[in-house]
């Protein structure tokens, strides 16, 4: 119960990987596509979506690796079998019935989201559904946990909890939603958002209960297979 007693969460970031991935992040929310672009064009090669997708999503497990990987291994040492397999189920009910309480108070006030980011892997796996499962199921919720839970959640939770929940869970809303501004326009891209918040709230608290960075990536790929598998 150390989450209990103590503002630390397991095994923590060394002052170097914080510096590392906190440069990392613009690049990973905003540069990262456009380099591809612009290399695909420099080269003369024309690029599916699905390729550009996939290059996309393997660079950032590349890289996050690059930077995270003693991270990531002393978290996976630090392991406490139980506790994780508890804080996982726990952290999906919560998960799902944040959710339904959402999907409640959506139809209860006649408020109608767009899943810009469903729409778009629906497209995706259209063309290679075994790919998009690969990039959604495996190599997302590695990348993601690392850099939001890991760096941000992480870095900010021995000072304040609430400022930690806050900041990790804008951060994950708009990164998954923040290109689709130019075609859709700022209001439905910020309801769109709202989505998100079950699941932050959920991937945050199984961070703390299960003591381990592998807590919430193990949540967030249940949660993203349970959504493939209904695409």
């Amino acid at each position: 119960m150390a989450n209990a007693r103590s503002n630390s969460i397991g095994p923590r970031l060394s002052k170097a990987q914080t510096i590392a991935g906190l440069l990392y992040l613009p690049f990973y929310v905003f540069l990262l596509s456009w380099a591809l672009t612009f290399a695909a064009d420099l080269l003369q090669l024309s690029l599916t979506d699905l390729q550009h997708n996939a290059c996309w999503f393997v660079l950032n497990a590349l890289i996050v690796w690059c930077i995270f990987s003693r991270f990531l291994i002393r978290s996976f040492r630090a392991i406490r079998f139980w506790d994780l397999v508890q804080a996982v189920i726990l952290g999906f009910v919560m998960y799902y019935a944040g959710n339904y309480v959402f999907n409640f108070l959506m139809d209860l006030f006649a408020v109608n989201i767009t899943s810009f980011n469903d729409i778009t892997m629906t497209g995706l796996a259209s063309e290679n559904y075994w790919v998009m499962v690969l990039c959604s199921v495996i190599i997302a919720p590695v990348v993601e946990e690392t850099l939001v839970r890991g760096l941000i959640f992480g870095a900010l939770r021995p000072h304040s909890r609430v400022a930690a929940y806050a900041v990790s869970i804008v951060f994950f809303s708009l990164m998954h939603v923040w290109s689709y501004v130019p075609s859709a326009g700022l209001i439905p891209v910020l309801l769109a958002a709202l989505q998100y918040l079950p699941a932050s709230i959920a991937l945050g608290w199984t961070y703390e209960k299960s003591d381990t960075i592998w807590g919430p990536i193990f949540l967030h790929m249940i949660a993203n297979a349970i959504t493939m598998s209904l695409l």
